[in-house]
């Protein structure tokens, strides 16, 4: 007997979640657009995808309601716009965050448009508890300057790594996918130090530095794998899709394998973020290895009724207890609230469609918070 869905969004109103997977927003003050709040529900990068197509997609249809419906006003961008646009930034930013009921945020500052708050600026501007995730390939860029050859510059980013920890980081990220692809071998010697001569390069011509490649980002990925087993944090890994870079092709989250299967990475937990279309993958990956966890966090908000439905098949293999809530929402707290509301209703067709009414009550405030919280170890 499927669960009565307004009895789940109840019982869960007052339920906390952890958004563990999140970026900082914008800088303000500034005056949104109907282009900009387009092309934050899209991953395209030519323009012609926002001003022509976007508005024709469910997802922003959906968007479009659920910012009517909380603020008050007509579901157009025309009556959306004008409210927010003529609202003080912070106390509308602070209100429209608060109605995603969202108790802690574990933000990405890697990726932030240039114009994004500092952690500090977040901090103080935005009343949600917050702690920081390492984005990896940050890290080792600014790093590539200070260093001589690849064994000082991959010691140099663990250090780093653990210092960013110490100093209250719960997490490290890897946008590998983006930059390279997530079929995992072992990196060669020789083309790694030809890959990293050609970065030193561009530092010494104060050219920007950009880790791209396999050998670079895999030599990385392996090593930050290594330091975050050594320092008890989850890696984040990006899978599946989230940014145009990437060869779709190449983001399965199959190719971590070496991850999984070598006895040096035993204990090392990794967190599958977006997932999408390999959600089906990613919670097989759940389902055969303790340590993996997954989201599906960007399907959501831009899949229309097919996020809804990829959280209901990655339930078919994957434990309740693995599922992580997260939003990826950046920029805008608009994203924010629709991915937050999308989020909650994926989660209340999948879950009562699945489990009796008890284990729905208790499957939907493990992944909203209780799973977040073992695996960063928040409570500790």
């Amino acid at each position: 007997m499927p669960t009565d869905p307004v009895v789940l969004l109840h019982a869960w109103e007052q339920e906390p979640a952890v958004d563990h997977h999140c970026h900082p927003l914008r800088r303000w003050p500034f005056q949104l657009t109907a282009l900009e709040l387009r092309a934050a529900f899209t991953e395209a990068i030519d323009r012609r995808i926002p001003q022509e197509h976007v508005l024709q997609t469910a997802g922003y249809r959906a968007a479009l309601r659920r910012l009517g419906d909380a603020l008050g006003c007509e579901p157009t961008e025309a009556a959306i716009l004008d409210l927010r646009n003529r609202a003080e930034p912070a106390e509308f930013a602070n209100r429209i965050l608060q109605r995603t009921n969202t108790g802690l945020l574990l933000l990405d500052y890697g990726f932030s448009g240039g114009d994004g708050f500092s952690p500090h600026e977040h901090a103080r501007v935005v009343r949600v508890p917050q702690r920081e995730i390492v984005r990896l390939e940050t890290v080792a860029e600014r790093l590539v300057a200070g260093t001589s050859d690849p064994r000082e510059w991959l010691a140099a980013v663990r250090g780093a790594l653990r210092s960013a920890v110490q100093a209250g980081a719960v997490g490290v990220k890897t946008i590998c996918a983006y930059r390279a692809d997530l079929r995992l071998r072992p990196v060669d010697t020789d083309q790694l130090g030809v890959a990293f001569t050609m970065l030193r390069h561009k530092a010494e011509r104060q050219e920007p530095i950009r880790v791209t490649g396999a050998a670079l980002c895999h030599a990385l990925l392996f090593e930050a794998a290594a330091e975050c087993r050594e320092l008890r944090v989850p890696l984040q890994v990006h899978c599946g899709f989230g940014d145009p870079d990437e060869d779709l092709a190449e983001a399965s989250p199959l190719g971590l394998r070496p991850l999984l299967q070598d006895k040096q990475y035993a204990g090392l937990r990794l967190a599958l973020l977006h997932c999408y279309p390999y959600h089906r993958e990613a919670a097989y990956l759940c389902a055969v290895y303790p340590d993996v966890y997954m989201d599906l966090s960007l399907a959501i908000p831009m899949a229309g009724d097919d996020g809804a439905q990829a959280l209901k098949e990655a339930l078919g293999l994957c434990p309740f207890s693995k599922l992580l809530y997260a939003t990826d929402a950046a920029r805008y707290p608009e994203v924010y609230l629709v991915a937050a509301a999308a989020h909650r209703e994926a989660l209340v067709i999948a879950l009562g469609e699945l489990f009796d009414p008890a284990t729905a009550l208790d499957a939907g405030r493990q992944v909203l918070a209780a799973n977040a919280k073992r695996l960063y170890r928040l409570d500790g």
